[in-house]
């Protein structure tokens, strides 16, 4: 049996507030990264996709790296190949390489490079000295004492601190320690 066509037609409307908008805004991109995340995940999580992907790198490095790297690193043992390889020594060679070929051409951006790894390995050291000296010359309820102190100090800088949120973490007493 047929319908009765509808003699009048009702429209609702929901308005979303600022807040609102952004929870949906929100929620909306959760969902986003969550349908990109999840089958990385699962990839990653799969041994023989991990053994293709490892291989495959294995393949290409010789296209991304020094045409050297193997006469490089034969003598390496583990520590110094990652250390070779390290992201934030690459980014600081490729940043003075930049900023050589900017001012000196290819000859600036050797020196360039070199001078960038060379900043970025000194940095290195220097903090990896630091903590060795403050592990050398404070007793561990120091350390503990320190480390709540700079935990102290983030809070306060912290751009949604308040006190009266029960996140209030209270300075060390040094007079008991």
């Amino acid at each position: 049996m047929p319908r009765k066509p509808t003699s009048e037609v009702i429209e609702h409307r929901i308005t979303l507030g600022g807040y609102e908008r952004q929870l949906v805004s929100d929620v909306a991109g959760s969902y986003q990264f969550n349908k990109i995340a999840n089958p990385l995940i699962r990839l990653i999580s799969d041994n023989t996709a991990m053994a293709l992907i490892i291989a495959s790198l294995g393949l290409f490095l010789d296209r991304y790296l020094d045409i050297n790297w193997r006469t490089i690193t034969k003598d390496m043992d583990n520590k110094q190949i990652a250390d070779w390889l390290e992201t934030q020594n690459l980014v600081g060679a490729g940043i003075g390489g930049l900023i050589g070929l900017f001012f000196g051409g290819i000859p600036g951006a050797a020196v360039g490079a070199t001078t960038g790894s060379v900043v970025v390995e000194g940095i290195e050291y220097g903090l990896d000295e630091a903590g060795q000296l403050i592990i050398d010359n404070t007793t561990p309820s120091q350390s503990i004492a320190l480390v709540l102190s700079l935990y102290r100090i983030g809070q306060i800088f912290s751009p949604n601190n308040n006190q009266s949120s029960g996140n209030y973490v209270p300075t060390p007493n040094y007079e008991d320690l």
